[in-house]
């Protein structure tokens, strides 16, 4: 018997009868285990059945599935000889924007973005990785401007990244950017939301929701989840009713969208017709790929740092991965190694301090990557004269301010926590130092792109990289230093803590400067 697949914008349906082994080929094919699932089911209640599995076929919901896997959906009936035909019951946005259009500005015209462009909107929906510096807020402008619909929602995971993204499509768009979060309900044709305060609308009266915002934290302090913007009735209906009136939606670093939160604001734009999502490195390292794929459909476009930096629109990094050697005894925990080793290790402060004196003395701007409060403190205890770029005990303002006076040279360097990790565009950046440490390749590559970006006279940028010689940090190190190695255009040079300064001054050129020929 022939089925229909029945095509919806957020969740479609098999209609037919399916045997039984059918229904479990789509269950265990369109599901993923996330890693580490053991340590975060909760074993002391006995109403909780979860095994670490997430679900994205639901045959007891009249075989539904998410709406991004039906390439898997269309191939796993294929492969079982069930004929099937396709109805498409979305409804196509419709043309009530006409009006609006993409500005150039100052913007480059870049070949590879309008190809992009082109292939998204003929796609309608998808993934969109493009390297740190490749420009995706301008590959985003350009298709909500193709798609000359509203309300067009550009989803973001931060106050910072708010008022950002609203700057950068202003300045693309010949029309006023919304926003809403942070206190603001600014709502106008095209918006820019901050997840934390659409959720919030969403699911009021569900403290789960609330509560899993922390996966969104950047460090350790962030407060941008006590966001109120969305406390009172009226406002979250307001919020409400403008996520189910979009017509296209895009969800910044979607590499965050297997967050239930994340899936519960997309969930609730059901006549969404244009779905993207973009990210440098839209993939997890939790096994949750497949939920990326679930909320927007496949990848559309690839665009590598190394091809960005071979076609002359990034500059080339070396990276220096010094090797610190500093065994520690094999019993401790992973908490007490990071903080031994890490956030308290005056030997690693007094080397990343020495390494930006160095860079001063060569007119390069420099940014130090921390992970933890108190060694961001630390280091600057070592460099008082550079700002400490932090989520808590700093108004955005003020971030702002920092991040302004390093952009015009007003400091050489700075220090930041995590939340520089995502969106962070100071173009004159010459080197970043990852004095963090930490595992995650997604993060690695988000940091390493922050030198990467074209300025003028600019070469080539350095990256140091503190591989700690001691367990659970070694196995860290080698992993991203594997993965970095990967990339063509990514130079990768292996040193230790007294080579660390020759190298730097024999890549420094004569004149001291990075930025010389």
């Amino acid at each position: 018997m022939p089925v229909t697949i029945v095509v919806r914008n957020v969740f479609s349906k098999v209609m037919g009868d399916l045997n039984d082994s059918v229904k479990f080929r789509l269950k265990s094919e369109l599901s993923y285990r996330i890693k580490d699932a053991f340590f975060k089911i909760d074993w002391d209640d006995p109403d909780n059945d979860w095994d670490g599995t997430v679900d994205l076929f639901f045959p007891k919901k009249g075989n539904s599935f998410y709406t991004g896997m039906i390439s898997n959906v269309r191939s796993i009936l294929d492969e079982c000889g069930i004929p099937f035909t396709i109805e498409d019951r979305r409804l196509k946005s419709l043309t009530n924007f006409p009006e609006l259009d993409f500005v150039r500005g100052a913007k480059e015209d870049r070949r590879y973005q309008n190809f992009t462009v082109e292939r998204c909107l003929k796609a309608t929906r998808g993934v969109i990785q493009v390297a740190t510096g490749g420009g995706k807020t301008t590959i985003v402008a350009k298709i909500i401007a193709g798609a000359k619909c509203h309300p067009f929602l550009f989803f973001v995971l931060s106050q910072d990244l708010l008022y950002q993204a609203k700057e950068d499509l202003e300045g693309c768009l010949n029309t006023t950017v919304g926003m809403v979060g942070d206190g603001n309900i600014d709502i106008q044709k095209v918006t820019v939301v901050m997840v934390q305060t659409a959720v919030k609308a969403v699911r009021r009266d569900d403290a789960k929701a609330a509560d899993a915002l922390d996966a969104f934290k950047y460090d350790e302090e962030d407060k941008d989840w006590d966001d109120k913007t969305a406390d009172a009735d009226d406002d979250a209906k307001r919020i409400c009713g403008l996520l189910r009136a979009a017509q296209g939606v895009y969800l910044d670093e979607c590499h965050h969208a297997a967050a239930r939160t994340v899936q519960l604001v997309l969930e609730s734009t059901p006549n969404a017709y244009w779905r993207f999502g973009g990210s440098a490195t839209p993939f997890r390292e939790d096994g949750a790929d497949k939920m990326i794929q679930a909320l927007f459909a496949r990848t559309l476009v690839e665009i590598s740092p190394s091809w960005l930096i071979r076609n002359g629109y990034l500059v080339k990094p070396y990276i220096f991965n010094i090797n610190m050697k500093n065994p520690v005894t094999e019993m401790l925990r992973y908490g007490t190694i990071y903080k031994e080793k890490i956030s308290e290790n005056q030997m690693l402060h007094d080397l990343v301090a020495n390494i930006a004196t160095r860079l001063e003395s060569c007119d390069i701007p420099y940014l130090i990557l921390v992970q933890r409060y108190s060694h961001g403190d630390a280091v600057r205890l070592l460099k008082p004269d550079i700002p400490f770029i932090k989520g808590a005990q700093m108004t955005r303002r003020q971030r702002r301010e920092a991040i302004d006076a390093l952009r015009d040279g007003g400091v050489k360097g700075a220090i930041a926590t995590t939340l520089a990790d995502e969106g962070l565009d100071v173009r004159c950046l010459g080197s970043v130092l990852v004095a963090g440490g930490g595992k995650s390749i997604t993060r690695v590559y988000q940091r390493v792109g922050r030198a990467l970006r074209p300025f003028p006279n600019k070469k080539r940028a350095i990256i140091f990289l503190f591989h700690h010689q001691c367990k659970y940090l070694h196995a860290h190190g080698q992993r991203v230093r594997s993965m970095l190695k990967k990339e063509p255009e990514f130079v990768v040079i292996d040193t230790d803590i007294d080579r660390a300064m020759t190298a730097l001054d024999d890549l420094i050129c004569p004149s001291g400067s990075l930025f010389d020929d």
